[in-house]
This record gives C-alpha cells, sequence and structure tokens, in this order.
C-alpha cells in the first residue's frame, strides 16, 4: 500500500485528542495484564474511559496491572478479572457478573489469543492441537462477540465498537511457514469479524480487525525474537491506533482490516479512501483477482 507508515504515535492517533475521547465508555480488553493488552488499556485510560476491565490468567500481574493503572489515571475505575478465555463457563460467568453489577461494555478489545511456540506444520502439530487453536482463537471470540452483542442492559441506541487485534499472518503465508496453526486460526478470526460486520452497520456494532506492529512483548521473547532481531515499533502505537478505532473517525473501515503503521490521515482521505468507498473487498479477507 502507498501510504505513509509510522513506526511511532504521532497526533492523528493522540488518545488526548478531543475528537478521540472515551468519557462515559467501558471498556474490556482481554488478556491485558501486560504486553499490547496493557498498552491498549492505558491508552484507553488516556482518553478519559470511565471503567476499564483487565483480563488475565495470572493474578500477581494482572493486580499490579490494575495497580499501576489505578496510580496513574485514579478518574478512570480498574477491574481486574482472573479468566481463561478458553474456560467457556468462566467468560459466561464474567459477563453474567458485569450484568449483575449493572456494568455494560460499550469497547470489547479482543487480544487475548493462543500462540504456536513450536515451528511445526499442520500435518505434524495434529488434527488435536491445531483445533485447539482454532478453538482458542476463533470459539473464544465468538463467545465473547456473542455476550458483549446481546448484553441485556444496553441501550440499543448507544454504538459499540468491537476490535480485533489480529496478526498480518492472516496474508502473509511466508510467515505462516513457521506457526500455520496460528495463522490459520486467526486468519479465521478476522474472517469471523468481517462476516459479523457485514450483519450489522457500523452505527450499531463498528468493527475492526488490525496488525498491531511488531511490538517487543514477552510473548515475542518466547518465539525467540531478541531486541535486535527486527525494527520493533513503539508500544504505544497499537494502543493510541486502538482507540482512534474506536472513534467515529474510523467507521469508513467498518469490517476491515489495517496495519496500525498506516497513516490514518491518508486511509481517510485522498485516492485510498476513494478506493475504499468503492471497493467492497479492499482490506477485506478473500480470493482477489478473479
Amino acid at each position: 500500500m502507498d501510504v505513509t507508515k509510522h513506526h511511532e504515535p504521532y497526533p492523528a492517533i493522540d488518545p488526548t485528542r478531543p475528537e478521540l475521547c472515551q468519557r462515559n465508555r467501558a471498556v474490556l480488553v482481554t488478556g491485558s495484564s501486560s504486553g499490547i493488552g496493557f498498552y491498549i488499556a492505558r491508552a484507553f485510560a488516556k482518553a478519559g474511559a470511565s471503567t476499564i476491565v483487565l483480563t488475565g490468567r495470572q493474578e500477581k500481574s494482572l493486580t499490579e496491572a490494575a495497580r499501576t493503572l489505578a496510580e496513574q489515571y485514579p478518574e478512570t475505575t480498574f477491574i481486574s478479572r482472573i479468566l481463561d478465555i478458553t474456560d467457556s463457563v468462566a467468560v459466561s460467568k464474567a459477563w453474567d457478573s458485569f450484568d449483575s453489577d449493572g456494568l455494560v461494555i460499550d469497547v470489547l478489545v479482543l487480544n487475548a489469543a493462543r500462540i504456536q511456540l513450536d515451528h511445526t506444520s499442520l500435518l505434524d502439530r495434529g488434527h488435536v492441537a491445531v483445533f485447539s487453536d482454532y478453538a482458542a482463537n476463533v470459539g473464544t471470540s465468538l463467545q465473547f462477540i456473542d455476550c458483549f452483542y446481546h448484553q441485556k442492559k444496553r441501550d440499543s441506541k448507544t454504538k459499540l465498537v468491537l476490535l480485533n487485534v489480529s496478526t498480518f499472518s492472516i496474508h502473509n503465508f511466508e510467515v505462516n511457514k513457521a506457526t500455520p496453526s496460528y495463522g490459520l486460526s486467526k486468519n479465521a478470526a478476522a474472517l469471523l469479524m468481517q462476516l459479523i460486520a457485514q450483519e450489522v452497520p457500523a452505527s450499531d456494532m463498528q468493527v475492526l480487525s488490525f496488525h498491531p506492529g511488531f511490538i517487543y512483548t514477552h510473548s515475542a521473547k518466547s518465539l525467540g525474537y531478541t531486541d535486535p532481531t527486527l525494527p520493533w515499533d513503539h508500544d504505544d502505537l497499537p494502543a493510541h491506533y486502538a482507540v482512534w478505532a474506536a472513534s467515529d473517525e474510523a467507521a469508513f473501515l467498518h469490517g476491515r482490516f489495517t496495519w496500525t503503521e498506516w497513516d490514518v490521515e491518508e486511509l481517510s482521505s485522498g485516492e485510498i479512501r476513494k478506493r475504499i468507498d468503492s471497493d467492497g473487498q479492499y482490506l477485506r479477507l478473500g480470493v482477489h483477482g478473479l
């Protein structure tokens, strides 16, 4: 794509911009005790979100994340919830508890995912493990979306926002050679978002998937990457982009897939915007060229 690429946050996606204000919104970010999820939660707090729900599997790191954010952003209420996204019973109970507490989530950020750490082919990994990855990255997303969209106390006049932290491996199949099960399941998860976006207008639930960039997180380290391995992006790039993606300014990207490094002002205008408006398949998964 012929567009300016950023590796650090820039003014158009600054969460303190009045146009990106998240005041009076409740935000849930899965997998937010550290890494990209934590950075996204922090950015929404910076944008003035009233309540932010953090989820994770490790109590110590989750509690520490909530404490750190609460100290930095005292006007935001932070709720930490120990949660394994693959535990469907626990996920249902979590959403039931939100309902009982009168908490309606306005923005859902699907960040938690199962990463394939071993470099094995689909056939060598086997159908049991591959299907387990698929259930973790697709099935759990569908359950969260189902619970999110059908919240009992939701005001039907208030727009919801669904953000999917995806990966460039959904379309870069050279990368998929190393971790094909991850690429397969994340590709299907992105398609899930795309199909759901066909069923609801952006005015009802705005949906967007994005590649977060190359962020040097614990997960990156576990995959064998080191600091000099890649030209790493700034931690706040995907975080600030997520806040922009949750704003009305990003409604024209409903149901599409983007990279956080792409300049949003150039996406919003000029030739790229013309193609987005005229080509329903642009920046969407499919077999193109037929």
